[in-house]
């Protein structure tokens, strides 16, 4: 969902070693208003992931127990829950495969990014880290996936030994909308 959602999960990946994925998907409406669902799933690497979940800590960092993770997931959606414009909050946490998903509905996007604030804020970002993820233009019909941070720049910032956990993983964002998609200005996407 964010920089602050992505932080929080990045706690619970640094439990494997590869094999994980991260799917976004956005339904939006042409008035705004639509479903999110993050889902990391590192069920590919479960039998890794219960062997370390036995240790205290893996490169230096706190391995976080199957009760902290489920806490954490509740947070986040607490967090949404109270949020105004989100509805609709839904989480699936999958202890035996590794897998966790988090849904909710949002009146407009702006309600969207308001709620990624809030769970960022709950963890501690440093001021100015929370920064929108979306934007759309009802009246125009524009809507813009937001790069307010840099994965590979933040991936240079870690050890040799924490980048070895992100071979193998996957990002996947996948937004759907009402009517045709008549322009992209990222050469990257794939329209379907």
């Amino acid at each position: 969902m964010t920089k602050a959602i992505y932080a929080t999960l990045l706690a619970v990946i640094f439990l494997c070693s590869g094999c994980f994925e991260v799917i976004e998907k956005i339904d939006l409406k042409d008035n705004g208003s639509g479903t999110f669902q993050f889902t990391l799933n590192m069920s590919k690497s479960k039998t890794k992931i219960a062997s370390i979940l036995k240790m205290k800590t893996i490169n230096g960092r706190p391995v976080p127990t199957k009760t902290e993770i489920t806490q954490k997931v509740k947070e986040i959606e607490t967090i949404l829950k109270a949020s105004p414009g989100i509805s609709n909050v839904t989480s699936q946490l999958d202890l035996n495969n590794f897998i966790a998903t988090i849904k909710c509905s949002f009146d407009k996007v702006e309600s969207l990014n308001r709620a990624a604030r809030k769970i960022g804020e709950k963890q501690k970002a440093k001021p100015g880290e929370i920064k929108d993820n979306y934007a759309y233009q009802a009246t125009s019909k524009i809507f813009s996936r937001l790069a307010n941070f840099s994965l590979s720049a933040e991936y240079n910032k870690l050890s040799n030994a924490d980048k070895e956990i992100f071979n193998g993983a996957t990002y996947t964002g996948i937004i759907r909308f009402e009517k045709p998609i008549t322009s992209v200005s990222n050469k990257k996407q794939i329209i379907i």
